[in-house]
């Protein structure tokens, strides 16, 4: 789309109080409020507060806009959706990264930073990588390094700190002062390219809906599609502002909280599957509340339950495969229906689901590894599995389980399961069954395991190391073999001794480990998902016993047995 430039203040929407872009581009540095960039004259065009803008090298055309059919006849209501998923990087946040690496060269800046666990993260080192620009990522120590593959094959570098997200956040804002660093996030010329999704609705011919939904965490973007509509509605483009309604997860709900009770809310916490939002700190609160009463706006919030039942649905019903994120808008409409029926209503449509491909992966029945065997194929198609997996989504895999029909084989590996919680005095709760079953349903009950673990012994070293003693019985040598050795806790310890003998039948190595306690309270159940690698070929495993080291050796063993049996295929 064309843009200009008719030159701009940048002030702040508390104080009023004109900034210097080369002394801030995030808070006001007057009272630390906000700030907000105001054009000198009013333009049909788009306008960016940059000297001189390049076209987008990584956008080929816009993101499309779709009447979704299914739905508005499903329920009596004219819906749309802005597919802002087909971004070059799978997110609306492209548009706000195009303009702040381009303003982070023209300010002359050495390097770009930002604090980041994932979108926004891929988004600016995209560009950035684009432009040629250096390109530093703070994240929090425990971030999957899946959340975290575009960023890098982008060739960012990726800083990993240890603490939470508000600690990288405030880590990187020293960073950037202490070089000549342009700090990038959810600030002011973020905002300035964000807005370009209105702009393209209006070329796309359709701007007149009665209400925007838009999902909310920081509140940039929403405050974005209203600022473009407040500038076209100046120009003479529009006649008229939608309503626009503030969506977000009831389990990270600070702007909603805050739109009620009129003034910022900060959480702690957040917690939510919908980790596009999940912001505890909103920085533009107080412009989405702006419009929400010039608007006439709304705020509502969905269950955790209701974003997985709405993301299916949208998946099912119009084929647009979404995070998490982008299932609050429908989920909000389906609870509030007596207010939008027959109403013209778009959906923003953030981001992706194949960034969320591990929500599908942890709410889902995970199909079984048949044995090439028709009868067993058959044994499962009427088992009732391949329903339960239909019925089960959005209740968590520890549901629906327990009218599962097992053939004699799982059913005796269950009973042997059960037997040796109950020796160990542990009682397994209902949930805890339905995922037991689950497990055992997907376990491939002909494997040879070339390997046993008789006992282990661990004893605590000096340096917080931990020694392990693991006898070890081998398939083919008469007598049981007793490995030592060290680790930096008993996990890795007892893996390190383990591998020490097994390396020399097939060495694996383990590129990940998942540890799940289902009843914190009781810890009568506890899974380990290991990932196993050998030449290229992954493998994963499961184990489960009221111990984790036995459930985590339970699940190197099997892992062992599955990669010896594939790879000797």
């Amino acid at each position: 789309m064309e843009s200009t430039n008719t030159g701009y203040t940048m002030s702040c929407i508390m104080c009023g109080e004109v900034n210097d872009e080369k002394e801030t581009s995030t808070y006001c540095t007057s009272c630390g409020g906000v700030l907000q960039i105001e054009y000198n004259e009013i333009s049909e065009k788009i306008q960016y507060p940059l000297k001189e803008i390049l076209p987008d090298p990584l956008k080929n055309h816009p993101t499309a806009l779709k009447r979704l059919d299914r739905l508005s006849e499903k329920y009596d209501a004219d819906l749309y959706a802005k597919l802002e998923f087909e971004n070059p990087t799978g997110c609306f946040k492209d548009r706000g990264s195009y303009i702040e690496v381009q303003k982070a060269m023209e300010l002359g800046a050495d390097a770009i930073c930002l604090a980041s666990t994932g979108n926004m993260a891929a988004s600016v080192a995209a560009y950035a990588c684009y432009f040629k620009i250096p390109c530093f990522v703070f994240v929090p120590e425990k971030t999957p390094e899946v959340k975290l593959a575009q960023a890098t094959i982008y060739d960012a570098t990726i800083l990993k700190i240890k603490g939470d997200f508000r600690t990288c956040e405030a880590l990187v804002r020293e960073f950037a002062k202490s070089g000549n660093y342009y700090l990038a996030g959810d600030y002011v010329f973020r905002q300035e390219g964000q807005k370009s999704c209105a702009y393209e609705m209006y070329e796309q011919g359709i701007t007149d809906f009665d209400y925007i939904f838009v999902p909310i965490g920081a509140g940039t973007n929403f405050a974005a599609i209203y600022k473009a509509y407040r500038e076209m509605k100046a120009a003479g483009q529009i006649d008229k502002i939608p309503s626009f309604v503030a969506v977000q997860p009831e389990q990270s709900s600070p702007v909603v909280e805050g739109i009620f009770k009129k003034e910022k809310i900060i959480k702690e916490q957040v917690n939510t599957m919908a980790d596009a939002v999940a912001v505890g700190n909103p920085f533009d609160f107080y412009k989405v509340l702006d419009c929400i009463e010039q608007t006439d706006g709304m705020a509502f919030t969905a269950t955790e339950n209701e974003l997985l039942e709405s993301m299916r649905e949208m998946t099912i019903e119009q084929g647009y495969f979404t995070e998490p994120a982008c299932a609050i808008p429908l989920a909000t409409f389906k609870n509030n229906l007596e207010t939008f029926k027959g109403k013209k209503c778009l959906f923003v449509l953030t981001g992706t689901g194949l960034k969320s491909a591990h929500i599908v992966a942890k709410y889902s029945l995970s199909s079984p590894v048949l044995p090439p065997d028709l009868g067993r194929v058959q044994q499962y198609i009427d088992s009732g599995f391949v329903e339960m997996q239909k019925n089960s989504w959005g209740q968590s895999r520890d549901n629906a389980v327990s009218g599962l029909k097992m053939d004699e084989a799982h059913s005796k590996l269950f009973e042997q399961y059960v037997s040796e919680f109950n020796k160990k005095g542990k009682v397994l709760k209902e949930e805890e069954i339905r995922v037991l079953r689950s497990l055992v349903y997907n376990e491939d009950v002909d494997l040879v395991y070339p390997v046993d673990v008789v006992d282990y012994k661990l004893t605590m070293r000096k340096q917080g190391l931990v020694s392990a003693a693991v006898k070890l019985r081998i398939k083919g040598q008469d007598e049981d073999v007793i490995s030592l050795d060290q680790g930096v806790g008993p996990m890795d310890a007892v893996l390190t001794a383990i591998k020490a003998e097994t390396d020399s039948i097939i060495p694996l190595e383990i590129k990940n480990h998942e540890v799940e306690i289902l009843s914190p309270d009781t810890e009568s159940l506890v899974v380990v998902t290991l990932t196993l690698e050998k030449d290229g070929h992954t493998f994963t495993s499961k184990g489960a016993s009221p111990d984790t080291l036995d459930a985590l050796i339970q699940a190197f063993l099997k892992g062992l047995a599955i990669a010896n049996k594939a790879l000797a295929v």
